[in-house]
């Protein structure tokens, strides 16, 4: 049981759970979008193009190198689900841009990532609120 007093050890058992919550999200959203037939990175890929973004922006977003990027937007170009194109502002940049059939993949992605079964279930709206706004808090700091 960890002494409620000590802050040092609350933070650390908050960051152990952050880590086990990781860790879950991970295992169902693998085990969800297994039908897609798509890689855990190429959904969360897919996920974070709402709009075009560059691929170092996608690189900064997936927590990756650019190199990595690169191979993981050659796999959707194959596919037909996103495409390199010119940035209008900076031609030397690459935008990524999902295609007609990579925003339908994406909401299939996002129907299976935010099902209503999913691990949030257990908490009430004012708790998932609460929730929401202390890690809005955490992510808004230095």
């Amino acid at each position: 049981m960890i002494d409620m007093t000590d802050r040092d050890a609350i933070a650390a058992q908050v960051m152990d759970l952050f880590h086990e919550l990781s860790h879950r999200v991970r295992r169902r959203g693998v085990e969800r979008l297994e039908g897609l037939e798509l890689s855990f990175p190429e959904a969360i890929a897919i996920h974070q193009l709402g709009g075009p973004l560059s691929m170092g922006g996608l690189a900064d977003r997936l927590s990756c190198d650019a190199s990595y990027v690169t191979g993981l937007i050659d796999r959707l170009e194959e596919r037909q689900l996103a495409e390199r194109k010119p940035d209008p502002h900076d031609r030397r940049v690459k935008q990524v841009v999902l295609t007609e059939q990579g925003r339908e993949m994406r909401r299939d992605v996002e129907a299976g990532m935010y099902e209503r079964s999913g691990l949030l279930q257990v908490l009430e709206n004012e708790e998932l609120l609460e929730l929401a706004r202390i890690l809005e808090k955490i992510l808004s700091s230095p």
